[in-house]
Order: C-alpha cells, then structure tokens, then sequence
C-alpha cells in the first residue's frame, strides 16, 4: 500500500476532477448530498464568498486512485482554521495521512486549530452527522457513519452538538392550548404573521437578511456578508419553496421574526437538472409528503414572537397532515421543548476542533 498526499491549486483540472469525482465511490445514488457546482466554484476560487478565504484542497492517493479528500480553509483575522467538504474511504491510514496533511498546514501558519466539518463557511455547510444513517432529507450535512470515529481517531474533540427532530403529523391540540393563546395575543397585540407570495421573494430576502446577520453572529464560524452575496447563496430557495410553509412577522410595518420552511426533496435537488427531475420537483412541491424547517429567527425585543410564529407553522402542519423535520437545532435552544410530544425521534451532529 502506497499513500501520497497532494495539495493542488485552481488551475489543476485534473485533480479538481478527481475531488469531484470521489463522492460518488462512497455513497449510493439515494445519499448523494453533492453540490458539484459548488465545489468546483471553491476549487476555482470563484464562489460568492471566496475573497473571505483562503481555500487549500487535499487529495490522499492510495495505490494512485483517490481515496479521501478535504479542504483547509483560512479566514486572515482566525487563529483557528477550518476543514470541509471531508470524504473519505472507510481507511483510517489515508485520513489520517489527510488530518497530518492539514495539520502541517495550520502549523506552518502559526495557527492554533482546526475546528470542522465546515465547507469553508458557516453559510455553506457544516456538521458531522452521528446517527440515524439512511434516506438523507433536503439540506441535511450527511455523510457516512465511520467518518466520526475517523475524525476521532486523529485526535478532535466534540466542539458543538446539534439536534433535528423528526415530528409526526399534528393529528390534534393537545398540549398546544398555551401556544395557541400565544399566537393570539400577539395578533391582538398588533403583530401581523403571514405567508408571503411568489411576487414578494426579492423583497423578503433582504427583511430575512437584516434580521440573520444579527441574529445568527454566536454560532461557530459565523461570518457576516453583504446582502448582494446572501442574495446569490439563497436565490434557489425561490424554485422551491411552498410558501404556505414560510411564515413572516410583522410589527408596525417592520419585519420582526420569520420561520422558513421547504418541501422535503431527499436529494433530488442536487446533481444535474433533467426534465424528469424538474416535473418531480414541481410536483413534490405542490405537494409535499414532508417539509424541512431549515431558517428561524425573532428580533430579540419581541419577545413570545418565537413561539407564536411556531405555532403558526404547526396549524399549517396540522392542515396538511404530513410529517416534518426540525433542522439542526443549536444543543440547549428551548425550541426542541416545543411540541416535544410529536417528536419521532432525533437526528444528531457535531462540529468537533483540535489543537495543533
């Protein structure tokens, strides 16, 4: 057995092949969470964010075939580094020659750290998911169930935990009666919670985008951005979305709290469009089976808002009649008490980090 590392820079079209290439040996097509358009912007350093970082790929060969791969990324003003898009055989020699590889790295920097998975930035994708390996749902990091002993085994430590509740159909109101007396004093205190329309999306992207940058700036490798970069990194929400399921709040015209939601396409929204795909899409989305709660957020003057703008997301499940998850909860937010008797059970993650 022979194992080389190669760390490779955006001209070299061959290894940025190989690194898009490699997923597709190590999941089935039914996990398949790939974005290789994305991937190859990185690779190319022109994605939106590029200019933010300083992205380094590595390819681990064994034999001459490729068998794991990642990213280090580097933010000037961070003493701890980033590693992302991880994928790897189930070969504990080759990752480990990866972890030494990025290691080398951030010590030649005079960094501290690595802390990961995070795909170069908080506004990508990051987490390792730990349990309930199967039918991956929109959005969710999925990745194979060696890669936490992977991770382990070079020496990272749990940094960050994350939950998804997977909830059953709302079949009635118990236990919901103070959520439901919630909503409506909000209402009759003069907030305005509504579903937008397809007409409205530019303009509540941007009330959206006000309220993240602040609201979301504690959680690990958050980076702020200009409107005009997250503009570019969430318009494909807008050929997806049932905005029965998006919910905005209002208080004396000004947006205040938003919960957003989207039809659970498996993986179907990744890889190359075809016009089978792009029926089933529109017809699931009409449609859906189950939706994904990805995105909440409440200005933290109003208070109760969170709660009311829940509780018109569960009457809407309730109309429906169909399953949901709850994605990526932060460990110790008071959101996963909420309608904690639908809950089917939890997917969890982590971000791990380790010193150099």
């Amino acid at each position: 057995m022979s194992l080389n590392a190669v760390i490779f820079g955006r001209r070299s079209k061959e290894y940025i092949q190989e690194f898009l290439d490699l997923p597709e040996r190590i999941y089935a097509r039914h996990e398949m969470m790939q974005n290789k358009e994305e991937e190859r912007a990185i690779l190319e350093c022109r994605h939106a964010l590029s200019h933010y970082f300083t992205a380094t790929p590595i390819l681990i060969y064994e034999d001459g075939r490729a068998v794991s791969r990642g990213v280090v990324t580097i933010y000037p003003e961070d003493d701890t580094a980033y590693l992302g898009y991880f994928e790897s055989e189930n070969n504990g020699a080759a990752a480990g020659l990866l972890f030494h590889t990025a290691f080398g790295i951030v010590r030649d920097l005079g960094m501290k750290g690595i802390a990961g998975p995070i795909d170069c930035s908080f506004w990508i994708r990051y987490g390792l998911k730990t349990n309930r390996f199967g039918n991956p749902y929109t959005r969710e990091p999925y990745n194979k169930d060696y890669y936490l002993r992977l991770w382990e085994e070079n020496g990272f430590q749990v940094w960050e935990q994350y939950i998804s509740n997977h909830y059953m159909p709302v079949r009635n109101d118990k236990d919901c009666e103070k959520y439901m007396e919630r909503l409506a004093k909000m209402q009759e205190a003069g907030y305005v919670i509504k579903s937008p329309g397809p007409r409205e999306f530019r303009r509540i992207l941007g009330e959206v985008y006000g309220l993240l940058m602040e609201l979301y700036s504690s959680f690990p490798g958050y980076k702020r951005i200009t409107e005009k970069e997250f503009r570019k990194l969430f318009k494909y929400l807008k050929s997806i979305l049932n905005y029965s399921m998006v919910k905005m709040a209002y208080y004396e015209g000004e947006a205040v709290g938003f919960f957003i939601s989207v039809p659970n396409f498996g993986n179907e929204v990744y890889g190359k469009n075809n016009l089978l795909k792009i029926l089933k899409i529109h017809s699931r989305k009409k449609k859906p089976e189950s939706y994904v709660m990805l995105y909440m957020g409440v200005d933290s003057r109003h208070q109760g808002l969170g709660k009311a703008l829940a509780e018109a997301v569960r009457l809407e499940l309730k109309a429906q009649q169909v399953p949901s998850v709850g994605a990526l909860i932060r460990e110790g937010n008071s959101g996963r008490e909420y309608v904690g008797h639908l809950i089917e059970h939890e997917y969890e993650y982590v971000l791990l980090e380790r010193q150099v």
